[in-house]
């Protein structure tokens, strides 16, 4: 058996850890890592090149450090508190999974598996990643079929792909799931307990902190699991030190806690019929539940779950979500058409797609329409004889005020004196077309 650490009493079987990185790699089509205690590497299969070098390479290019060694160090910390998986994105928008490898009750090591992209590469080129970096246009082609080397995959199977990883983490060193919950659970109580002494430090019980259930909505929409849970544990706290511990109390809170993360993964784009499901499923579950602390695990679980649903969409049905939004406006722009109208045709809550729109197109959903309209306008300008009145119309705007406002707003000259030049503009006041769908 070979050591795997110089600072830590901890060991596993290094040639069976090899074989075990050799192997995910060549049945999942993904590289894999396997690291010390450190974030020293000490072996790796690569399939698809080396991510790193494309990594350094990116940023050479673009700017910046890449510092790819203490990400994946920092993701096996993760993976340790939240149950022995973790899903993270590297410096240049590549997303990895990493598990670590417990041996008597401590980090010996982890395993990383990816690079995989879980968008376009198309989208990538253009800047569209977590890492928000552009490649100048003169250097996308020597990216380009590195890029292409990378396994392409949606989050849902990513997340399939985590749990083979954490099985292999299991199998080299000697913990087992029960021991990750048994640890997850101790850090939660521990948290709680933290919260809760605070709570008591301050005296009396102040007022249900309600901006800390919003901000949990908004992380649960968002598949923000880590910040949910954070969240979730001072909610906790606050139920059980304005209860006082009472179970009957306590479980009514539960209940409506309940309700208020599923309508989260709701807003996020989760499955009804699956929320629906696992909702008559956890009315089932709380019956059977007898003490403060199974309660306050049962809940934890559920936000999990609920998390998952809405981490399973949030990446891959955005791109799919805008394009049958802008389609949708493009074809009903003429009639009285609203960002609650748009939202219910593409399935999303209001809030939550006018926060996706915005974050997709880099302008808001009522900018984005009026420049839809008066892009469409400019054309019946040119076009015909109609009256400015005729237009405003049947380009969707009621007060024809307000359309020659937005109007010379958005081309620096009003209706008429746009048709009478025959759409001539300044040079700066020209506006770039809209993007086609």
């Amino acid at each position: 058996m070979e050591k795997t650490s110089r600072h830590h009493d901890v060991s596993f079987d290094l040639s069976a850890a090899r074989e075990i990185v050799d192997a995910f790699s060549l049945s999942c089509g993904v590289n894999c890592k396997l690291f010390s205690a450190e974030g020293v590497l000490l072996h790796e299969r690569n399939l698809n090149g080396s991510a790193c070098a494309f990594c350094h390479k990116l940023f050479q290019v673009t700017g910046g450090a890449a510092h790819c060694e203490q990400v994946h160090l920092y993701g096996a910390y993760q993976a340790e508190r939240f149950g022995g998986r973790y899903i993270y994105f590297c410096p240049s928008g590549m997303a990895y999974c990493s598990s670590p490898i417990i041996v008597g009750g401590r980090t010996a090591g982890s395993l990383v598996g990816g690079p995989v992209l879980i968008m376009d590469p198309e989208d990538y080129l253009a800047g569209d990643t977590p890492a928000g970096r552009v490649i100048p246009h003169d250097a996308l082609e020597q990216f380009r079929p590195v890029l292409d080397t990378f396994p392409r995959m949606e989050p849902a199977r990513l997340s399939h792909l985590s749990a083979l990883l954490f099985a292999a983490s299991v199998y080299v060193g000697d913990s087992s799931h029960a021991l990750f919950l048994q640890r997850g659970e101790l850090a939660q109580q521990q948290d709680i307990g933290t919260y809760l002494q605070q709570l008591k430090n301050e005296g009396a019980a102040p007022a249900y902190p309600i901006e800390k259930e919003r901000a949990l909505v908004t992380a649960i929409t968002e598949g923000d699991q880590s910040t949910a849970r954070r969240l979730l544990n001072e909610l906790l706290g606050h139920i059980l030190f304005s209860t006082g511990g009472d179970f009957t109390l306590m479980r009514a809170r539960a209940l409506e806690l309940m309700v208020v993360l599923s309508r989260a993964a709701a807003d996020g784009g989760g499955d009804l019929d699956q929320i629906f499901g696992l909702n008559c499923r956890y009315l089932s579950e709380i019956d059977r539940l007898r003490s403060s602390e199974d309660l306050v695990f049962w809940l934890t679980r559920v936000m999990e779950r609920f998390t998952d649903l809405v981490f399973d969409l949030v990446d891959i049905k955005h791109k799919d979500v805008i394009y049958k939004a802008i389609d949708y406006m493009k074809c009903h722009y003429p009639s009285k058409i609203t960002l609650e109208s748009t939202a219910g045709y593409v399935g999303l809550s209001p809030s939550y797609f006018s926060k996706v729109f915005k974050e997709e197109m880099g302008c808001t959903f009522s900018a984005y329409l009026n420049e839809l309209r008066i892009d469409r306008s400019k054309a019946l300008l040119l076009a015909g004889s109609a009256s400015i009145m005729e237009i405003c119309a049947q380009v969707g705007f009621d007060d024809q005020s307000y359309f020659t406002k937005v109007f010379k707003k958005q081309t620096g000259v009003t209706p008429a004196k746009f048709r009478s030049r025959r759409g001539r503009l300044a040079a700066d006041k020209e506006r770039p077309g809209l993007p086609e769908s």
